[in-house]
């Protein structure tokens, strides 16, 4: 398939992003794991994770705005498919992925932050967001995301999003891991907490909700974490 290719032109870089990950995960697991099984659990990752991504799925290219989301779900599917010979579960999975995103964002400079922080709140994005959303209930892509915007009300929120379907879950249910996918979902806290963009979301898809209900509002605290979000995962029976 023609997008397959979008994909595949990036493999250098994505197999180098992943790998920067496996190391992270290694260095956590190791102690736990020992050396032999660590490599082992490394070298299978990343030859599951360059396995899938000449089937990642097409979600229109440059012209969606979160098609790097792609393939970070292929990074869930991979390191969980390579964990669970050695007994770890979804959640294992997406808390040694959700503590890396942490690391990560706190590495992060601060003027990249700000830098996307005042990105995501400028009126040209906000437009580009409104546009992108009209652009997925078009439903050219089966596997994307669909959603609509929500203009702010007032002091309670800037702006935000409803989606109705979400590309994330879609494809861990194609690799039969739906399990994972609540987890995947979990990573826009830590980043919401870096760019410093206020997210309270109350609802997901991924554990049974019709919608997944963003609400941004800049320099708002971000309250929600792993803490406040692992106890309705469990209680969903979705993770």
């Amino acid at each position: 398939m023609a997008q397959d290719n979008y994909y595949l032109a990036q493999k250098d870089r994505l197999m180098k992003d992943f790998k920067a990950t496996v190391d992270g995960a290694s260095r956590i697991l190791a102690p736990g794991l020992g050396p032999e099984r660590t490599a082992k659990m490394s070298r299978d990752a990343l030859a599951h994770f360059e396995r899938l991504i000449p089937g990642l799925p097409s979600v229109g290219g440059d012209r969606n705005l979160i098609s790097y989301l792609i393939p970070v779900a292929g990074w869930y599917v991979a390191l969980y498919g390579a964990l669970r010979q050695y007994g770890k579960t979804a959640e294992d999975t997406g808390k040694l992925l959700y503590d890396l995103d942490e690391a990560q964002f706190r590495a992060m400079p601060e003027a990249q932050k700000k830098m996307m922080s005042e990105r995501m709140f400028s009126p040209k994005y906000k437009d580009m967001f409104r546009e992108w959303t009209s652009w997925t209930q078009r439903h050219e892509y089966p596997a994307n995301w669909v959603a609509r915007f929500v203009e702010g009300q007032g002091g309670n929120f800037d702006y935000g999003c409803d989606y109705t379907e979400c590309a994330l879950v879609k494809y861990a249910a194609s690799q039969k891991v739906p399990e994972l996918a609540p987890y995947i979902c979990l990573a826009d806290f830590p980043s919401s907490r870096a760019y410093d963009s206020g997210l309270i979301r109350t609802k997901t898809i991924a554990t049974g909700d019709g919608v997944c209900d963003f609400r941004y509002k800049k320099g708002r605290r971000v309250t929600q974490d792993w803490s406040t979000e692992i106890g309705k995962i469990r209680r969903s029976g979705k993770g």
